[in-house]
């Protein structure tokens, strides 16, 4: 079978400099002889607190040596967050495209083993629509990223609409995930863990839930979003969101048809490590919606468990979408 990873990271040396500049999370800084990427507010008051980065983050070459070793036959890299959210003054449309350009280029470097999607500016809606019609129209990026926020304003904003009108058309395809965290003073004092197994999930719930409530992708129906971690509860949560739908009318203004509907109509990453989470993606969305990720270099990126998921919960056929005809046919990719 081709396996894609569709879900890995890789940060440029140019933007982990850019990071550097920052004094304030997130940030980069050099303690103990590295480089430690500091994300979270309790890292900062940690000696040496952060995570400590090593060439897997922005090294094309040990990306392919890592794919070798585990087996993947192609990736789809994407930067990691905070992507451009941290800078979203006029610089922010630059620094887009001279990334873009940098990930464009991975493909000829690595004769299509690794593959890359665009990142948009956070400086204002029309530059992001302007970042976003370029990169569909660059031959050698095949989607872009973006938080749970996009040029700082939530999913359902409406202000977003020229963005939505452009992915559409364009047939370009988001992937959404989650960076900044939910109830991070109720998760505190467990270092990453509760922020990331808890905080992350439910932010990427949050914020696709509303983008279904608030009717956009009833209005623009041919999006195509893939959503990170499985798409966090939702797979859990999708019957209670019909029933709280279907008991409130002021929730049927902008949505006349189940919450559920509008979620089948979604990409999920594979990246939920237990055969149960992704039998209940699955019935979500069906399996030719859903792709194999690592989310390397994070978690040590050790794919087997995914991997052995993979194979408990799918039979053969449903097994070669997810581990590589989905991201094929969503991505227009060709076979490296």
């Amino acid at each position: 079978m081709h396996v894609i990873d569709a879900h890995s990271h890789l940060y440029p040396r140019s933007y982990l400099e850019l990071l550097k500049t920052r004094t304030e999370i997130p940030r980069i800084g050099d303690h103990d002889g590295g480089e430690h990427f500091v994300i979270f507010r309790g890292e900062e008051a940690i000696p040496g607190g952060g995570r400590r980065l090593d060439e897997s983050f922005w090294d094309v070459t040990a990306k392919v040596a890592y794919m070798d070793r585990v087996g993947i036959d192609q990736t789809i890299v994407s930067l990691g967050n905070p992507w451009l959210d941290p800078f979203d003054g006029p610089e922010s449309a630059d620094w887009a495209r001279r990334l873009n350009a940098e990930l464009a280029s991975l493909e000829a470097e690595t004769d299509g083993r690794v593959v890359a999607l665009g990142v948009l500016p956070t400086d204002r809606v029309e530059s992001a629509v302007e970042v976003a019609r370029e990169v569909a129209a660059t031959q050698t990026l095949y989607g872009v990223i973006g938080s749970c926020r996009v040029c700082g304003l939530e999913l359902d904003d409406e202000r977003l609409t020229p963005l939505w009108e452009e992915l559409e058309s364009s047939e370009l395809p988001l992937f959404v995930h989650p960076h900044h965290g939910v109830a991070l003073d109720e998760l505190a004092g467990y270092g990453n863990s509760l922020p990331l197994a808890l905080g992350f999930p439910f932010e990427t719930t949050i914020a696709v839930t509303k983008l279904v409530f608030s009717g956009v992708l009833q209005r623009f129906p041919k999006l195509r979003i893939m959503v990170a971690h499985g798409g966090g509860t939702l797979p859990f949560l999708a019957a209670r969101l019909d029933v709280t739908w279907r008991s409130d009318p002021e929730a049927q203004v902008k949505l006349d048809s189940a919450p559920s509907d509008q979620l089948s109509s979604l990409y999920l990453d594979a990246v939920l490590y237990h055969p149960r989470a992704l039998h209940a993606a699955a019935e979500l969305v069906g399996p030719r919606k859903m792709l194999f990720g690592t989310d390397h270099p994070f978690f040590n990126a050790d794919p087997r468990t995914t991997l052995d998921a993979v194979e408990a919960e799918f039979a053969d056929g449903a097994r070669i979408h997810v581990l590589g005809g989905t991201a094929l046919s969503l991505f227009g990719l060709n076979h490296a």
